[in-house]
């Protein structure tokens, strides 16, 4: 196999790096990616460097630095519009720990294990391995944990999160319930405040089911003295105890996670992001190889998680696995893919989704884009009439 991606580091040597690049890889398996298509590249081995390919680069940058290292690189990286992440010890001194011509970009602080999991998101993220929208759903019981939602979404916000809670995110107006489910459809994952009565409740005993139903991750946040709710979808039990609550008192539904509890659960969910966003993926590919085998057709997956097949022109279509809501970015990135991984602007391209739980006036947005862009969608329901028309 060739490279298709590439993670380059440069800048002055950081004792966390290796411990990022650890991660990535390990990410990156969890994605069903080969690391074989991977390459790391540093300032030592950067002629080996491709300039088409995909990359992401990360500049370690400290304070009163005298010459700033592999300036002549990264200026080289910055004329091919590689995705630069500007990594310092501590935003407050971020202007004098990197070159100039980083400055107008966004930057993110690197001092200690917890920042990892976000750093290697957003390389996955940079690549394309991993939607660039960062979508939450908080699910909780607004008679014991209300008070506790609304503080997790605040944090998760902060940590650039896009966050669903009912009590925020849904417009005067708009049908409540269908609202929620459109929105549970497109969430990476769903933080559910796993409460003594959690389960007491009609309307969060079928989140939980429809989420398990969608295979969306779960992290399950366990109340002390309770028990994790049995589900078939993929769930990460984080447990508490008295010492993740303020003032030691879980049973408070006015109470108030601690600092260090926030920053916990917003860890665990980082870890968890990637792997849910691939078992659904995962979903939809065995549901359109499946139908595939069933018809006779035949199929290649290529390792960037896509897939292949001609039509009766002899043609190639691209198929491009969905998780979520389509979106016009997701069109606009759909094409980029093609002419990146295949090098030719020739390719047919088709965004396949899973349109069950999304609102009816989203699907008729689709049809209308349909009519007018070059990329076109299709419902995973409906593959099979589609490859018999192919």
């Amino acid at each position: 196999m060739t490279t298709t991606y590439q993670l380059i580091t440069i800048g002055i040597s950081h004792t966390l790096k290796d411990t990022i690049i650890e991660s990535f890889f390990q990410r990156v398996e969890e994605l069903g990616i080969p690391t074989e298509l991977i390459s790391i590249i540093n300032g030592e081995n950067f002629n080996q460097y491709k300039p088409n390919a995909p990359s992401v680069c990360l500049y370690f940058g400290e304070p009163q630095v005298k010459q700033f290292p592999d300036l002549v690189i990264l200026e080289q990286l910055q004329a091919n519009a590689v995705f630069t992440i500007p990594i310092v010890p501590d935003l407050k001194n971020f202007s004098n720990s990197i070159p100039e011509s980083l400055r107008p970009i966004n930057g993110t602080a690197l001092n200690n294990l917890t920042q990892v999991d976000a750093i290697v998101n957003s390389i996955l993220e940079g690549l394309s391995l991993l939607r660039e929208s960062r979508r939450l759903f908080i699910s909780y019981r607004r008679i014991e944990s209300r008070t506790m939602a609304i503080q997790l979404y605040e944090h998760l916000d902060a940590c650039g999160f896009d966050v669903f809670l009912d009590t925020h995110s849904i417009r005067p107006g708009e049908p409540f319930q269908e609202e929620l489910w459109h929105r549970l459809v497109d969430t990476d994952v769903v933080v559910l405040l796993n409460t003594p009565g959690f389960m007491e409740s009609r309307w969060t005993a079928e989140e939980l089911a429809k989420a398990s139903a969608m295979s969306i991750g779960v992290v399950q946040v366990i109340y002390p003295e309770h028990e994790p709710e049995k589900m078939a979808a993929l769930c990460f039990p984080f447990y508490l105890d008295d010492k993740h609550f303020a003032g030691g008192n879980s049973r408070n539904p006015d109470g108030f996670f601690t600092v260090g509890a926030l920053k916990e659960i917003a860890k665990q969910v980082e870890v968890v992001r990637a792997r849910s966003l691939a078992a659904r993926q995962d979903n939809i590919i065995r549901e359109f190889t499946s139908t595939a085998q069933k018809l006779n057709v035949a199929v290649q997956l290529h390792p960037q998680k896509f897939m292949t097949l001609r039509n009766s022109n002899g043609k190639e279509v691209a198929v491009i696995p969905t998780v979520g809501i389509p979106h016009g970015f997701t069109y606009n990135q759909t094409a980029e893919l093609i002419k990146l991984i295949r090098e030719s602007e020739a390719a047919e391209a088709l965004i396949l989704y899973d349109h069950r739980n999304i609102r009816e006036k989203w699907l008729n947005h689709l049809i209308w884009l349909d009519l007018y862009l070059p990329v076109k969608s299709v419902k995973i329901t409906e593959i099979e009439e589609w490859m018999t028309k192919l």
